[in-house]
């Protein structure tokens, strides 16, 4: 029931505006330059509404385990860094310290890397997202037993110790007011079902000093 309630608001919000922008722009004709505005709006609201679907289907084919997947050696540490210079530009703009502590040197866990890829990447942008202008994002990985460990803190607000428990759920958010801040809501979703579907796990706990940590665990091959 949870879910479904939660499905139906996050779909009502798109659709509302969609219906919104189309219904002003029927009331009375207009320049071809106020359509392609409408249009252009009308284009955002769909497109959010794709990257939702496509979510949602990945997250049920992940825990309905029906994704093929393709394990290769792989390396934790090169994934940070490229996923690190790759959002760069989000970094830059909100003037983030980041820091990187790789100090795995173990043997590279076999992973489906592409899928391990966009679950790290999760975590980063929504580390990124939570820091506050100015503040820090640090990340690192590390060897835990039986395995290696990929973690990612931020000097954000932190997470509510209600909240915790239904961190990963579809669609929940510890902030109402982010309910359209561009994602779609199913970011920590999809990092947790892809962990889980190569036999790693992930958890999220408060820092002390303020922030939130989140710790990723991959099993690794014996040597």
């Amino acid at each position: 029931r949870q879910f479904i309630g939660d499905v139906g608001h996050e779909l009502r919000t798109p659709l509302a505006a969609l219906q919104g922008t189309i219904e002003v722009a029927l009331r009375t004709e207009r320049t071809p330059r106020d359509y392609q505005i409408v249009l252009h709006g009308a284009l955002d609201e769909v497109q959010h509404l794709g990257r939702m679907s496509e979510s949602l289907l990945l997250i049920t084919r992940a825990e309905g385990r029906a994704i093929d997947l393709h394990p290769a050696g792989t390396d934790l540490n090169r994934i940070t860094r490229d996923l690190l210079d790759r959002m760069g530009r989000q970094i830059e703009a909100k003037r983030l310290a980041v820091t990187a502590e790789l100090a795995y040197a173990g043997v590279h866990p076999v992973l489906d890397e592409e899928l391990v890829t966009r679950a790290l990447r999760e975590l980063v942008d929504n580390a990124v997202k939570l820091a506050p202008h100015g503040g820090r994002v640090a990340v690192g990985t590390r060897s835990v037993t039986g395995g290696v460990g990929w973690w990612i803190e931020d000097s954000g607000p932190g997470i509510p110790a209600e909240d915790l428990p239904r961190l990963f759920q579809p669609f929940y958010r510890v902030d109402p007011a982010r309910t359209r801040d561009g994602g779609t809501g199913l970011g920590l979703t999809l990092a947790a079902s892809f962990a889980r579907l190569q036999g790693g796990s992930i958890r999220a706990e408060n820092l002390p000093a303020g922030g939130a940590r989140f710790d990723v665990e991959f099993p690794a091959p014996k040597v």
